[in-house]
């Protein structure tokens, strides 16, 4: 009797990418500035919105955010406001008050963005979390 092998295929949908925390007062258009000084990069405001499903309403949360991708590196940068329109983005860490996410991330230390960050003036704080760390990683995929 000849044997049937089985083989299970996983489908990864969703890339793990790196997400930065950061509590800061200031407004997104001067943390974008200020990033945008600091990392060399053109973040600029996205003229679409991120959308989130809301399991309680069954409604759309719409988000707001700021873009760059990288033309030498291909590092996708997003930079959102956690709360928006009495909502959040990163529900599991309502302390923070931003998320820097990079896509596509083969070549920049998350870790060392995080220690540049805390030195800069009017940063409070910055962390370091991997998206699986969120119930909503799969949504936080920009187009």
């Amino acid at each position: 009797m000849k044997k049937i092998k089985r083989y299970l295929i996983k489908d990864e949908a969703v890339e793990s990418f790196d997400v930065i925390g950061i509590c800061t007062a200031q407004n997104d258009f001067r943390l974008a500035w200020q990033l945008n000084s600091k990392f060399d990069i053109k973040l600029q405001k996205a003229e679409k919105t991120l959308e989130i499903p809301n399991k309680k309403s069954g409604g759309l949360e719409l988000f707001d955010y700021y873009y760059f991708q990288h033309p030498e590196d291909l590092i996708s940068y997003y930079l959102i406001k956690n709360k928006q329109n009495a909502r959040y983005v990163l529900t599991e860490k309502q302390s923070v008050d931003y998320a820097l996410i990079l896509h596509e991330n083969y070549v920049v230390d998350g870790h060392e963005i995080v220690d540049n960050l805390r030195a800069s003036e009017g940063i409070i704080a910055a962390f370091y979390f991997k998206s699986s760390e969120f119930s909503n990683e799969s949504y936080l995929i920009f187009d």
